[in-house]
């Protein structure tokens, strides 16, 4: 048999390798989990053609270096609010560009490595969305660290009141305050983002990270994504007793963006004046 017959046959082999296992790893599981604030990857690798000593550790090193290049993409397509992704971000901002490099670094490796009878490798890799231990919220907030917080705007009709009655009893719990603020946005495509913006109809910003404490949004993020108004993580966001509002339509590129009607975006802003949701980023959209 010629070498060039040898040759392709063994690269047929290798193609049949790689291709059994991509089937591997679930497609599902992979990317960024915004219900769990985490960006996860999957590396699949083999030892070089011929190795017999550390064959083991040689595909452990390929599966690494898999998911590192992963990691990496899946950082960039990460929108950081509705008219950007961090790649996009790290192009204009150097600085933003010099901390992820740095921050992807630190990934963590999930569960132990697995070994598959054809030689390979299967890893998976974690980093952090949110968090002040080598997030991706670390760098993609670089450009509002020295920015002024600015204040929430005042309603546009200071009139209106919101009704709150003190002997309402949710979950358990007896309140008379809000706890947080669900924005249903069922139905509207709404897109996550991490630095998203609720405006009203008149397009005027109410909710943004420019109103917030940075360091309180780089740890836990301005809002959580939710299937609905009940469920586990709105209740843990948004707590018992929320004031929930319905979404007009979303807007931006990315369409990161929940719209409200005039007479909500008073009602919120009445609302977060005494009981301080929007500060304390209690907020939640429902897609």
């Amino acid at each position: 048999m010629s070498s060039k017959i040898i040759k392709s046959c063994m690269a047929l082999a290798v193609a049949v390798m790689m291709l059994t296992a991509t089937v591997l790893a679930d497609p599902a599981n992979e990317g960024t989990d915004w219900e769990k604030g985490v960006i996860r990857v999957t590396g699949i690798g083999y030892a070089k053609a011929g190795a017999k000593r550390g064959q083991r550790g040689q595909a452990q090193q390929a599966a690494r270096m898999d998911a590192q290049r992963k990691l990496v993409e899946a950082v960039k397509g990460v929108n950081v609010d509705a008219e950007s992704t961090m790649e996009d971000l790290m192009l204009v901002n150097d600085k933003v560009r010099t901390s992820v490099s740095g921050t992807i670094k630190h990934f963590v490796q999930i569960g132990e490595s697995k070994y598959y009878d054809d030689g390979a490798c299967e890893l998976i890799l974690e980093m952090p969305l949110f968090g002040q231990d080598n997030s991706l919220a670390q760098s993609a907030f670089i450009p509002l660290k020295n920015e002024p917080k600015v204040p929430f705007p005042q309603p546009t009709k200071t009139s209106i009141t919101v009704d709150v009655d003190v002997n309402t009893t949710v979950g358990g719990i007896s309140s008379g305050r809000y706890t947080g603020l669900v924005v249903d946005c069922s139905g509207l495509g709404l897109e996550s983002v991490m630095s998203p913006v609720v405006k009203n109809n008149n397009n005027q910003a109410i909710y943004g990270a420019k109103n917030l404490d940075i360091d309180k949004v780089i740890e836990m993020g301005m809002a959580s994504y939710a299937t609905s108004a009940n469920d586990s993580v709105s209740r843990d966001r948004a707590g018992n007793n929320p004031l929930v509002v319905k979404a007009v339509k979303v807007d931006g590129i990315i369409k990161g963006n929940p719209v409200v009607s005039v007479a909500d975006s008073d009602k919120i802003l009445i609302a977060n004046q005494s009981d301080m949701f929007l500060d304390n980023c209690a907020v939640v959209f429902v897609k």
